[in-house]
């Protein structure tokens, strides 16, 4: 995304107080993506659903049903994203320009084929007592998910922010619009305007990626001839997902937190509402991100690699990794001030944030833990960032594979001890693979010279 983050740093550049804010506003949509945005749409559509409407069970059996939409398309294509991630960077580097819509068009058929033959597997086994109305439409969703997942990565790399924010804008108006204007059909016309809405989106992001990356759409076999993919990033994007939904399937499936909503799928209201309100809170932090790690960073990476490839003298170099040093601490420095006082407004009107939207004051303080917790997940996704660069895949896997396993470990004994503690195992999986994520970096910055000369392999 430092490609979007350098366009929007001229913004900054007018120097007035109004272009700041706009700037910062226009990261926090683009940083949120699809995913944050899909939640605050289909929250949105239901607050409104909720004041037109007597009948609400539709209305949560549309909310859960795009809610495991949303995660388990994210933890399938989780296999793919981040080699795909890699091997379109490789292109970009190598100014291969002409090979991306290709080899786009052969992830996405790939996606498309085994997004539908997962969808199709789980319905047929799973959800037998449903209509076929409903079924279809699921499936169609999760496989347009699974595509736009795949099409973000390289909607990401584009120039034309407001393109990007236009298509948001009207992918997820037309959610919510289409939905309110369907209510009478109930739980298949909230699905149906879910699917429109993500079909513009593809279709928008397509155009734009076409439109910055022109060339021939034949589908490409360069992705499976490259003799050096990046296998080990495989698994590190599968579990990454799976880490960050695992304590939302347990509270699913474990029976006192949980209840049945529509065929297989349950929900944990106690859990879920907030969770999703919790993650609205990262946006301030994620405009930080794209504004000052993913874009600062990155220039003074590229100093600093620049400076060896172009073998400048070790006092150059050795200014040029300072810098690069900084620039992490630096980004690192104003997430935590920026989402320190986002938490600590959180936590101070929690019970009024709560009160507002018309939820329980019995969700406050798993409310209170879940604030911390995302937090906490944005800077793993920052310390992942500076890692995926320095390309420490070895390091990446450790870290989202610590995540996942205290993840586990800390919900389930939540679990065990009752109530009070709910949301604690999400929080504390993260704070502890937090310090030993920020004590690893420290370390492998005081040695990068070392592993930038004497070894061939970072991973």
């Amino acid at each position: 995304m430092a490609g979007i983050g350098f366009e929007l740093r001229k913004i900054l550049r007018h120097d007035s107080y109004f272009d700041l804010l706009q700037g910062y506003a226009y990261a926090g949509v683009i940083a949120s993506g699809p995913w944050i945005l899909s939640i605050v749409g289909v929250l949105l559509m239901g607050v409104l659903s909720f004041t037109m409407t007597s009948n609400h069970l539709p209305v949560i059996q549309f909310q859960v049903s795009v809610t495991y939409l949303i995660a388990f398309s994210l933890i399938l294509t989780g296999f793919g994203q981040l080699i795909f991630t890699r091997f379109m960077a490789d292109i970009l580097f190598a100014r291969h320009q002409t090979l991306i819509i290709g080899v786009l068009m052969t992830m996405l058929t790939l996606t498309t084929l085994v997004a539908t033959l997962f969808a199709s597997i789980v319905g047929i086994l799973f959800f037998k007592n449903v209509h076929e109305s409903y079924l279809i439409l699921m499936e169609t969703g999760f496989v347009e998910l699974c595509n736009i997942w795949i099409l973000t990565i390289m909607a990401s790399s584009i120039k034309n922010y407001k393109g990007l924010l236009i298509s948001y804008f009207i992918a997820y108006a037309s959610v919510i619009g289409t939905g309110i204007l369907l209510r009478h059909y109930g739980l298949d016309g909230y699905l149906l305007a879910f699917d429109i809405g993500q079909s513009l989106l593809l279709l928008s992001l397509g155009a734009l990626v076409i439109l910055q990356y022109p060339g021939p759409a034949d589908l490409s076999p360069t992705l499976f001839r490259h003799r050096k993919l990046f296998w080990s990033l495989v698994p590190i994007g599968f579990v990454f997902n799976l880490g960050i939904w695992a304590d939302k399937i347990m509270f699913w499936f474990y029976p006192d937190t949980s209840g049945p909503i529509i065929g297989p799928l349950r929900a944990s209201p106690v859990y879920d509402v907030p969770i999703f309100l919790s993650y609205l809170l990262i946006v301030p932090g994620l405009a930080v991100f794209l504004m000052r790690l993913e874009t600062d960073f990155v220039e003074a990476y590229d100093n600093f690699y620049g400076a060896i490839r172009d073998g400048a003298v070790y006092a150059e170099i050795t200014l040029a990794k300072q810098a690069m040093i900084e620039a992490a601490r630096r980004g690192f420095l104003d997430i935590a001030k920026v989402q320190g006082v986002v938490v600590l407004l959180g936590i101070a009107f929690s019970a009024q944030i709560l009160t507002t939207l018309g939820y329980s004051q019995d969700y406050v303080r798993i409310f209170e833990f879940d604030i911390i917790g995302t937090s906490l997940q944005l800077l793993l996704m920052s310390i992942l960032n500076v890692y995926f660069y320095l390309d420490r895949r070895g390091r990446i896997f450790f870290l989202v594979s610590a995540f996942l396993i205290g993840n586990v470990i800390l919900t389930g004994l939540t679990l065990w001890i009752g109530p009070f503690l709910y949301g604690a195992g999400f929080m504390f999986s993260l704070l502890i693979t937090d310090m030993i994520g920020l004590g690893l970096l420290d370390r492998d910055f005081a040695e990068i010279e070392y592993e930038t000369f004497m070894k061939n392999d970072y991973s």
